[in-house]
């Protein structure tokens, strides 16, 4: 018997809304990629002229976002006209904390593909990228550009809210030199040296990435205060300084890869030096958690993983870091706080 409105809805129809939710996934992608919420952002609009501006299909794009009414992105507010809702206001490219850009990435190729073989990833223990795309995510997004643009902007979007909170949780006043070690092009690093103008930073990055982190940081006005290093954090080279950052590097790896990492970062690091590992936790292994699910897509996606406070504590015990504090901060990730032992 079907539920009456205002009903909740019954164990199977929850079970159905989410074997379908990879609908819902593409969708919301697929809105985001051609600009709807960019273009809804001053009222409501009618699909059709939005259609003729966009070039796409009039009664495909009715139906789009007819459907973006069950995805909670718009309302109807006439025929064939729509206004975005709260939710679907995230999809704008200019409004702070913006999810435009992840929404185009979760439904890409480099994301949605692997999670087709999912059943291989289990059987194996491995995660099956190279099945799903031919080559690992680097090659796949070296030879899709625009693709990786979408990743690289995702992440930064994701950088600004979590080193926001890093910035505000940590007091860097008492270290001179901070260094973001594998830190892309500085987001991390950026916020916390505006947070603290007595700190000078390093930025630690392969080559490749180190190079064009140059013009960004000149961009900021933070050229003179951030020395730009470029290395493999696998490797010998690491810089000394009295703090490292380290935000979502661990989880990309292994605890064979991790406890090299932070064994490198051991031998560069001066006594006393402090390491901020920035990453999400798993808060334990019953209660329901999003970290849950981040896991299997660091399994998937990258043969990585996320942790556990305790499995955190032991990787970093293992190679010589103490922890000292847990901080768990409101962009759903944590600060681990350690000194070298």
């Amino acid at each position: 018997m079907e539920n009456t409105p205002g009903d909740s809805p019954s164990p199977t129809q929850q079970l159905h809304l989410a074997i379908t939710s990879y609908w819902r996934t593409q969708v919301i992608g697929t809105v985001a990629r051609l600009g709807l919420a960019d273009r809804l952002s001053g009222g409501a609009r009618d699909s059709d002229s939005l259609a003729a501006e966009l070039g796409v299909h009039p009664e495909a794009l009715f139906r789009l976002m007819r459907a973006g009414l069950a995805t909670g992105l718009f309302v109807a507010f006439a025929e064939r006209t729509f206004a975005l809702t709260p939710m679907g206001e995230g999809l704008c490219s200019n409004v702070p904390g913006s999810l435009r850009e992840l929404a185009i990435i979760q439904s890409s190729p480099s994301h949605w593909l692997p999670w087709g073989h999912l059943p291989e990833a289990i059987r194996t223990g491995s995660s099956p990228i190279q099945a799903a795309l031919g080559v690992d995510i680097w090659e796949h997004f070296a030879k899709n550009p625009e693709e990786a643009e979408h990743f690289a902007r995702s992440m930064g979007d994701w950088s600004e809210m979590v080193a926001s909170q890093v910035a505000r949780h940590v007091d860097f006043s008492p270290f001179a030199r901070v260094a973001d070690i594998g830190g892309s092009h500085g987001d991390l690093l950026a916020q916390v040296l505006r947070a603290h103008p007595s700190c000078r930073g390093i930025l630690f990055e392969l080559p490749q990435v180190a190079e064009s982190a140059k013009p960004v940081l000149e961009s900021r006005g933070l050229a003179r205060r951030v020395d730009v290093v470029a290395g493999n954090f696998f490797e010998p080279g690491i810089p000394a300084a009295d703090a490292y950052l380290l935000k979502h590097i661990l989880h990309d790896w292994a605890d064979d890869a991790c406890t090299n990492i932070l064994r490198r970062l051991h031998e560069a690091a001066p006594s006393e030096a402090r390491l901020f590992v920035v990453e999400m936790v798993i808060p334990d292994n019953r209660t329901p958690d999003i970290t849950h699910l981040m896991d299997l897509n660091m399994l998937v996606v990258a043969n990585g993983r996320e942790r556990t406070y305790n499995e955190f504590q032991a990787l970093l015990a293992a190679t010589g870091w103490k922890v000292q504090r847990l901080i768990p901060t409101q962009s759903g990730t944590s600060i681990l706080e350690a000194v070298k032992a």
